[in-house]
């Protein structure tokens, strides 16, 4: 029999996976696959396995040099495993290495902050990671974010472990430092090593005196990250001929430094205001935690957080390129802040309330927190009423959470000293309304998916005609088409598609309304006869618009001409 005290060191662990799962599986297999970044990772993996070329990154016949190899790898690596339980065309088990490294993301949070912050504050500040909207849905992508958070939380942990525990197994954390950065290097470039880097010289700047390459043991740190990392470089370098690494600097990093890349330039202060829904539902309490957070910044726990999440966010705010997901690597430090601060609210209540959040600064956040939530509650309901014209009945779920969640937090500045409670209970809110809206709601609604609805065509089509040669699209070249259809698919103009399909080199051409008039006028020059075998309308969430889509095929009896 376990004694009671081992089954209470290991019931937080069981909690945070419950919740994991809860968060982080459903809609991971039912979700279809989405543009651009996800489906051009997919492809690329896919591309690897099929060629047996596990050092280059390809998409169809262009190389990506952007993002190192890290993630191709655990996705490879997934697909191997799961390979046998999915359908070739099945996206999941691209997705597995996300959900599994934000996992593993939270369930470091836990462990490393425990020793200073105490069990409940680390249980509540794991808990409210797994359960920020943001993470919830870089768990769901077959993209690099959640995968490299892992990294991320580990390197950060074993530094806070260095400089406020330097004699507690200094070579281990030493270790784990490096290895973690090697590692988050090769899944997404210099992202580890700059909050590292910026959170070092914060905690230099605020008063501490110390070395951090001899504090981090970089004698033996240092070759063992090259170890990790050198063999992929300098094979990529020679299968590239150098070009690797200069297009992944000078055509993807330095074009985001210096201007808005691909139509994502936003002001400073862009990420402040989405964090009210993208750290949702901590958000609620996420601004007094870090006021109070500033005022007791002497504490070395506190201080250590805050240079984690203050430089590194104003950098951030001040990159001309700005998506959501780039300020993820910075919410475990306000996850800790804020669970933090709430249990220290919640034992001052009856110690000494002078420190404690005034009451109408929690009212106006709670206002201002709620209109994001209903906002957020609104566009589940309304998504499958204005896309497919029907209300789903599932939505009735996160419905009564936005309520539930509402009501729980109003009293936040009421009785301040519930606030662990309440955020408790706004991760279970979460809960209830995440997991139908990614496993039912969302998949549903068909006018979404513009890719899987011509795969559905294309798959009924080839059944009772199977065909040899690829297909080919005018006018709709999301990449998540090309992971659908094949590598092989070809991205063509009206033109050329017309003439492709003549001569019999596509099985056929799917060809977008604004498309088809010089698509069919070529056609006729050629005197080539097409039916189309369906149609559909979708929404290209990549671009915000409706198109529509037209399959057509060679009619009954011709041959190509070759």
């Amino acid at each position: 029999m376990i004694a009671p005290s081992r089954t209470l060191r290991f019931a937080p662990f069981a909690v945070l996976l419950a919740l994991c799962a809860m968060l982080h599986l459903p809609g991971l297999a039912a979700l279809p696959v989405t543009d651009r970044d996800e489906a051009r990772f997919a492809q690329a993996t896919r591309q690897m396995i099929e060629t047996g070329d596990y050092i280059s990154i390809n998409f169809q016949d262009e190389p990506r040099h952007k993002k190192p190899i890290g993630i191709h790898w655990a996705q490879a690596l997934s697909v191997s495993v799961f390979r046998p339980f999915a359908g070739e065309r099945a996206i999941w088990p691209y997705r597995v290495p996300s959900a599994l490294g934000a996992t593993l993301a939270v369930l470091l949070c836990f462990v490393l902050l425990r020793p200073f912050a105490g069990d409940a504050a680390s249980l509540l500040a794991a808990a409210l990671l797994a359960s920020c909207l943001l993470l919830v849905v870089e768990s769901h992508l077959a993209t690099t974010d959640a995968l490299l958070l892992a990294t991320i939380v580990a390197a950060q942990g074993s530094l806070m472990r260095r400089l406020l525990r330097p004699d507690d197994r200094p070579r281990f954390w030493s270790l784990l430092f490096w290895i973690a950065q090697a590692l988050g290097i090769l899944i997404k470039g210099p992202v580890a090593p700059l909050i590292s880097i910026l959170t070092l010289l914060a905690w230099r700047l605020s008063g501490s005196r110390f070395r951090p390459l001899t504090l981090l043991h970089w004698h033996y740190g240092l070759p063992a990250a090259l170890l990790i990392l050198a063999p992929w470089i300098i094979a990529v370098l020679v299968a590239t001929g150098g070009t690797f690494l200069r297009d992944a600097w000078l055509g993807d990093l330095l074009p985001k430094l210096i201007g808005g890349q691909e139509s994502h330039g936003f002001p400073p202060g862009s990420y402040l205001l989405l964090a009210m829904l993208t750290f949702w539902p901590g958000s609620l309490l996420a601004g007094p935690a870090l006021a109070g957070a500033w005022r007791h910044r002497a504490d070395p726990v506190t201080r250590f957080l805050l240079t984690w999440l203050i430089p590194a966010w104003i950098v951030f705010e001040m990159i001309p390129t700005k998506l959501p997901h780039y300020v993820l690597p910075l919410y475990p430090a306000l996850a800790a802040i804020t669970a933090m601060q709430s249990v220290r609210w919640a034992l001052q209540w009856r110690s000494d309330q002078s420190e404690l959040p005034r009451r109408r600064a929690l009212a106006i956040g709670w206002g201002i927190w709620s209109i994001a939530t209903l906002a957020l509650g609104a566009a589940i309901v309304a998504v499958p009423i204005v896309l497919d014209g029907g209300f789903d009945g599932w939505s009735a779920a996160p419905a009564a959470a936005v309520v539930a969640s509402i009501v729980a937090g109003s009293f936040t500045f009421r009785r301040i000293d519930a606030a662990p409670a309440i955020l408790a209970l706004l991760v279970i809110g979460s809960a209830v309304l995440i997991a139908p809206t990614l496993a039912i709601i969302l998949p549903q609604v068909e006018s979404l998916w513009p890719s899987r609805a011509i795969t559905r065509l294309v798959e009924a089509h080839e059944a009772d005609e199977p065909a040899s040669q690829p297909w080919a699209a005018v006018g709709y070249h999301e990449p998540s088409l090309v992971l659908a259809l094949g590598g092989e698919t070809r991205l063509l103009g009206p033109v050329r598609a017309a003439e492709a399909l003549a001569r019999g080199e596509v099985a056929g051409v799917l060809v977008e309304k604004r498309q088809r008039a010089v698509f069919e006028s070529r056609a006729g020059e050629l005197n080539l006869a097409t039916e189309t075998i369906g149609a559909v309308r979708a929404v290209n969430l990549s671009k915000g618009e409706w198109i529509e889509l037209s399959v057509y095929v060679r009619a009954s009896g011709q041959a190509g001409e070759r």
